[in-house]
Order: structure tokens, then C-alpha cells, then sequence
């Protein structure tokens, strides 16, 4: 494909969320190898839309007020989110906190919550997610608002199966909440999005987070054998949970959308993943451009 059919079917898949692209942005996200300055000269020379600093498709003119408008949104979640990380560096088993969604894109459409990816120590995820649960639950009165934890790994197994471009953009665009250096072992240990954005490059390696005097005092009464076998049995439970709650999914389907392992979790039961690549697939056929979206294609 040319250069602006490759821009263009960036601008599609953001298109779907009401997003606009800078330039830098749109080079990260492009399919295709280039240097940024090379790019930037045949895009301005493209025709593609722009306005106010963003590029997107001819006809969504609106688009750049729009992300101004979200962006103004989000200062007071993203602020608070900050508070979150802060706060939860404390709590037992986390090692690295990263804000994901639309809060980690920079915008609020009035509904966005404090989404979270977590990583967690080895056999210690399910133990984490419980605690984190209850805090909720008891000092949040379950409100998902300001806590919203839905994909745990841990911190020896970071690989994410989901190859597909949808999962690809929500890697390189979490935030660091806590440890920076854990979101770069991440990223690293998921080559498989240079497939996706070649031009993309992550931050340089920071030193690690080390833990608080309070996170180990919080962690030294369950370092032993029993919370291990604890934390298998909360799997067990979890898993129980999803099947009683969620009865109309296989087997399958629910392990994919309520994924209960001993090194990973994630509750996504909308199934969002799906239904936006499926979305963006049939705007690409109809706009008859292709762009790689899953790497078992």
C-alpha cells in the first residue's frame, strides 16, 4: 500500500473512538517503516484533513474540537489517577500499575473510569486482586470510578496472547502509574506490536520502583507456602464466580473474556476488543483499504 492509503486506514481505526491523530502520533501508529521527518513532509503535502494540530479523515472536520474537548475532560481523572498510583504502590504483591483506556489516550468522554493494567508477583495475583477488590468494595462502596482493575499479569509472565491491533495500541498507550521500568519490561516482553507499529519506540529503561518499608511489612506475614496454596484457591473461586454469573458463555468464549490463570486475569465481558476490530474490518473493506489487525491472519 501507499503512504496515504497507510494514513488512511489509521485515521480509520481512530475514527471509530472520535480521535484525531498529531503527526507524531500518527507516525507512531502507521503500519508501514518511516523517519518522522520524511513522513511529515508527504503528509503535508497529502491533502489528508487537518485542523488545530490533528489529522483526520476529510469529512470529520469536528474531530479536533471534539479530542480538545475531552482532553479538558480528563485533567481532573487524570490528576486522580496519579493519587491512585500513588496509593496503591502500598498495596501487597504490586509491582508495576498502569493506567489504560481512554484516560491513558489523554480524554474523557464524560464516562471514562480510572481503568488499570496490574502486574503482580508470582503466584501472588489472585491474593492481589482480592485485596484490591475489598478495598474497593469497603472504602469505594464498590464504585468502579476510581478503581477499575481489569487485566492482571505477573511479573515473569508478561506475554499478552491477544496479537491483534486493538490490544497492540492499548500496550503502547498505557501510562505508568507506578514503576516505569515494569511497563518497559512489558512492552519488550510483547515484540510482537513492532508487527503492528514499526515506527513506535518505547521509553528509555528507568530503575525500578523499589518496594515501601509498608508494602513489605504488608507482605511479609504471607510469604510463605500457605498463600501460595491461597492464592490457588482464589483462582478457583474466581473462575466458580464467572461461570455462575455468566452462564449463557462456553467454556471458551469465557475463558477469553474472564481469562483465570495462575499468571493472568482479565474481565472484559462487553467483549469491546471484538466488536472494535470487527467494526474497524468492515470500515476497512468498504472503504476497500487492508491493514494487517490480527497476526493469526
Amino acid at each position: 500500500m501507499d503512504l496515504i492509503s497507510d494514513v488512511r486506514a489509521t485515521l480509520l481505526y481512530f475514527d471509530l473512538f472520535e480521535y484525531p491523530l498529531t503527526a507524531r502520533e500518527l507516525f507512531s501508529f502507521m503500519p508501514t517503516r518511516h523517519d518522522f521527518e520524511g513522513f511529515k513532509e508527504r503528509l503535508d503535502k497529502s491533502g489528508i484533513g487537518y485542523s488545530n494540530g490533528y489529522y483526520h479523515l476529510e469529512s470529520r472536520t469536528d474531530l479536533s474540537s471534539i479530542r480538545q474537548k475531552r482532553e479538558k475532560e480528563a485533567r481532573k481523572m487524570l490528576a486522580a489517577s496519579k493519587v491512585v498510583g500513588a496509593i496503591i504502590r502500598y498495596f501487597p504483591f504490586v509491582r508495576g500499575a498502569f493506567l489504560s483506556g481512554s484516560l491513558s489516550k489523554g480524554v474523557n468522554d464524560g464516562d471514562a473510569d480510572i481503568d488499570l493494567f496490574l502486574v503482580s508477583a508470582e503466584e501472588r495475583l489472585w491474593v492481589c486482586r482480592s485485596i484490591l477488590t475489598l478495598f474497593k468494595r469497603t472504602f469505594l462502596f464498590n464504585r468502579k470510578k476510581f478503581l477499575c482493575p481489569n487485566y492482571f499479569v505477573t511479573e515473569t509472565h508478561l506475554e499478552i496472547p491477544e496479537r491483534n491491533l486493538f490490544t497492540a495500541t492499548e500496550l503502547v498507550t498505557l501510562r505508568a502509574l507506578y514503576n516505569p521500568d515494569m511497563l518497559s519490561r512489558l512492552l519488550s516482553a510483547n515484540e510482537w506490536i513492532s508487527e503492528f507499529f514499526p515506527n513506535f519506540k518505547s521509553a528509555p529503561l528507568q530503575r525500578s520502583a523499589r518496594a515501601s518499608i509498608i508494602q513489605r511489612a504488608f507482605e511479609l506475614p504471607m510469604s510463605d507456602g500457605y498463600t501460595g496454596a491461597l492464592d490457588r484457591k482464589l483462582m478457583y473461586y474466581y473462575g466458580r464466580v464467572w461461570r455462575k454469573r455468566y452462564p449463557e458463555y462456553g467454556d471458551e468464549q469465557r475463558q477469553f473474556l474472564f481469562r483465570t490463570t495462575p499468571y493472568a486475569s482479565k474481565v472484559h465481558p462487553k467483549d469491546y476488543q471484538t466488536k472494535v476490530l470487527e467494526a474497524y474490518e468492515k470500515r476497512l473493506k468498504e472503504e476497500h483499504l487492508w491493514r494487517l489487525t490480527r497476526l493469526d491472519d
